[in-house]
């Protein structure tokens, strides 16, 4: 079962990922982690996506592509992913369909966790305190990145419910529990 979960910054798709993970025994495939894998392990790839994250910049969607692919068709078993900042965009969904066409295989499930905006500013003021997470502490850099989740990567989940991929969205705003508890259920049904 390959799955994706989709949420703006500060949604609790970690947490919800680890979750999935015990639960369903998937291989989990975070963009981030994969970036930060490539570039501490100084590949061809992870030099290249460091020239553009030390500057402050995005790793362009070929890279990230690249970089992403190179796991997918590296690892043993390709039925079982949860892919976890990944797409971020209509062009990476679309790369991402594609290479598992290539095997076969499919995206057999999709989890968007929604929460408003003040929600999320509320959790990063938190979560800027708690963690002493420095990319949280800045409201303005905050509303950044769900603007950028808003204008790039909605359109990129409603381009995957348009492939009749069945969708989980789910009121991020609920406790923890609910929401692994419906997410579990959810996935138990397929």
């Amino acid at each position: 079962m390959n799955i994706i979960i989709f949420g703006p910054p500060l949604a609790g798709k970690g947490t919800q990922s680890k979750n999935i993970i015990t639960n369903f025994g998937l291989t989990h495939l975070s963009t981030g982690d994969v970036l930060r894998a490539e570039k501490s392990q100084e590949t061809d790839l992870g030099l290249k996506a460091s020239e553009y994250s030390n500057k402050g910049l995005l790793v362009p969607d070929e890279l990230v592509m690249k970089i992403l692919e190179k796991v997918y068709t590296q690892s043993d078993n390709k039925k079982n992913f949860l892919f976890d900042g990944y797409p971020r965009n209509v062009i990476q969904a679309e790369h991402l369909i594609n290479i598992l066409e290539k095997d076969n295989n499919t995206i057999d499930f999709v989890i968007y966790l929604k929460v408003p905006k003040e929600v999320l500013l509320e959790r990063a003021k938190i979560r800027a305190k708690e963690e002493n997470r420095k990319d949280d502490a800045d409201q303005n850099t905050v509303l950044t990145r769900i603007d950028e989740f808003i204008t790039q990567t909605v359109p990129a989940i409603d381009y995957i419910k348009g492939k009749n991929i069945p969708t989980l969205d789910i009121d991020g705003n609920q406790s923890i529990e609910i929401i692994s508890q419906t997410i579990y259920q959810n996935l138990k049904s397929l």
